[in-house]
């Protein structure tokens, strides 16, 4: 039996990979309906929810993208801790 070593996951990264899990689950829950259901409403709420959840991690949960509110300001400068809220 082969054992590989496995580094240890800080916190944060542990907790991003949990938000992009549940994203994942968010998306295919969404669409899942779009299956079996070929109505205009159900194929635009699937795609409007989709799209959303590619912004929340690609722009909003990134820490290099300038353009996160949660990690920089309207000016795009880095938030420091004592003006995090």
């Amino acid at each position: 039996m082969i054992f590989m070593k496995t580094k240890k996951v800080s916190r944060e990264e542990e907790a991003r990979r949990k938000r992009v899990l549940y994203w994942t689950i968010f998306v295919i829950a969404i669409n899942i309906p779009q299956l079996f259901f070929k109505n205009i409403f159900i194929e635009g709420f699937a795609m409007i929810g989709t799209i959303y959840a590619l912004y929340r991690l690609v722009v909003f949960d990134n820490k290099k993208n300038r353009l996160s509110r949660k990690y920089y300001d309207w000016k795009g400068r880095p938030l420091d801790a004592k003006n995090k809220n």
